[in-house]
């Protein structure tokens, strides 16, 4: 969706795992679907002013914490770090030398586009 969507959605799953909440606790507490509240904290769902408001009192934190921006690196889409897990996962178990290969291939490709 928009980077703002992501924001909010990171900082209201951090807030909740900061709380030790499951998702289900907060979205019983605020009166949502935890499927709802699942879409907010990975960026795919819109979110009103209101639910904002009553995210941030289920979280027992002002309303402003949930647009903070501190580190912008953890604001990727979801759908981003997934490709970026699963680039890891392709060369967990792959040797230095096929690491560093992979590594110097991808190096050369992103110099072609320069």
């Amino acid at each position: 969706m928009n980077q703002l969507v992501n924001i909010v959605g990171a900082n209201i799953r951090e807030l909740r795992k900061q709380k030790k909440m499951t998702q289900e606790d907060l979205a019983e507490k605020c009166g949502l679907q935890t499927s709802y509240l699942a879409g907010v904290e990975r960026g795919e769902r819109n979110i009103t002013l209101q639910t904002v408001e009553k995210i941030a009192s289920g979280l027992n934190v002002n309303a402003k914490k949930l647009f903070k921006i501190d580190n912008p690196m953890k604001y990727l889409s979801m759908e981003y770090e997934e490709k970026i897990n699963t680039f890891a996962k392709l060369l967990k178990n792959k040797s230095e030398k096929e690491i560093n290969l992979v590594l110097k291939i991808s190096n050369e490709i992103f110099d072609a586009f320069k």
